[in-house]
């Protein structure tokens, strides 16, 4: 039996390395597809980010704003003594009387200057003449403005809570209001009805409302709150400051964060980081001016209307009355906290009249604004 011998033919070696060749140009192709669309996807997440970020910061604010002022049912702000010092000191947290007074001026700002042509020369705002131990020329960003907010929480307490020990409550009627110490126990373990109590737990005397019951009710209690936003150079400080944590230092990272100070308890004020990316955060305040004569039907002066928003000056600033401020503007410049590889940004950013100049570095940016009527300063001054 006769077998046939067949020649088996391979791959010449000329053969297998066209082969390898178009194989690693198609994996080439593939691997910068892949490193596209990652690159792609990583910016994707970093603009989400940066617009994330750059619009809660804005509705943190607005929030805030839309509630400064509201002290409960206190109307009548004559009922209270006047501040010895204008405007009040932001960080008062000590004294009751001190804090009760500056009720009058439900909002308030320190100015930073922005130089429109050479960013190093931005000038952080002044707080010298305040006891804010925890804005150091560190801890603040220049050019940004420090905003102070003073109100009290929206739900007031009921007998089955319990103050914190020292924190600053609230007790007011339409026409008078009494700054106070929490206790550190339930409300239902008052002396007396729960109805007549005060923060620290003892019988209320004064501030009882007139509704026909008997004996007539306290007025509710509500807490305290003081928030001072500023913006920060680093977005977790590791330095102290007269006792206060969280205090940027020259070791620490360099991404700009909003941060508030918030009065906590007697003597104990805090740092709280909000949002990350935010490098300028400005404001205009409007103000009710006009008539200056104080109308009969709501004790105030003006109407309710904005005659003018503050001009970018702080001479301008240095003289407002604050007790006239009835809305605002906020400008917020945000950047994302990665850098963009070849990218450099050359333009000019418009924060209502005030103008930053282009970076030249390689973060992208963003502007992010709001106008708010600050809903308590202006109803007491609405004509019926």
């Amino acid at each position: 039996m006769r077998r046939t011998m067949r020649n088996a033919y391979g791959f010449s070696l000329i053969e297998l390395m066209i082969a390898m060749t178009i194989g690693l140009l198609l994996l080439s192709g593939l691997a910068l597809i892949f490193v596209n669309s990652s690159d792609a996807n990583r910016e994707l997440q970093k603009t989400g980010q940066q617009i994330e970020n750059g619009r809660y910061a804005v509705d943190t604010l607005s929030q805030d704003l839309r509630l400064a002022g509201f002290y409960g049912h206190l109307h009548d702000l004559t009922s209270i003594a006047t501040p010895a010092s204008v405007p009040p000191d932001p960080c008062e947290a000590s004294s009751t009387a001190n804090l009760l007074s500056a009720l009058w001026y439900p909002v308030q700002a320190y100015e930073g200057t922005i130089d429109a042509v050479t960013p190093a020369s931005d000038v952080a705002a002044d707080v010298s003449a305040t006891s804010c131990a925890a804005l150091t020329a560190a801890n603040l960003k220049p050019g940004s403005d420090v905003i102070v907010i003073r109100r009290v929480e929206t739900n007031a307490l009921i007998a089955a809570d319990s103050t914190t020990s020292n924190a600053f409550y609230i007790q007011a009627s339409a026409t008078g209001a009494e700054m106070q110490l929490g206790g550190g126990g339930s409300l239902g373990s008052c002396p007396t009805a729960v109805e007549h109590c005060k923060a620290d737990g003892t019988t209320a005397s004064t501030l009882k409302f007139t509704n026909g019951a008997s004996p007539a009710p306290s007025a509710p209690i509500r807490r305290l709150r003081v928030h001072v936003y500023f913006v920060a150079p680093c977005s977790v400080g590791t330095g102290t400051a007269s006792g206060i944590s969280g205090v940027c230092t020259v070791s620490d990272d360099t991404i700009p964060t909003l941060k508030r100070l918030e009065l906590t308890s007697q003597g104990t004020i805090t740092i709280v980081p909000l949002v990350e990316g935010v490098e300028y955060l400005k404001i205009q305040f409007g103000t009710d001016t006009v008539p200056g004569t104080v109308n009969l039907a709501t004790g105030y002066t003006g109407d309710s209307n904005v005659d003018n928003y503050s001009p970018p000056s702080p001479a301008s600033w240095a003289g407002l009355d604050w007790t006239t401020v009835i809305a605002a503007k906020i400008h917020v410049l945000a950047r994302n906290t990665e850098s963009t590889v070849g990218f450099t940004d050359n333009k000019t950013y418009t924060l209502g009249p005030y103008a930053v100049p282009a970076r030249n570095d390689s973060f992208k940016r963003h502007v992010y604004g709001a106008a708010v009527q600050l809903v308590n300063p202006a109803g007491r001054r609405e004509i019926p």
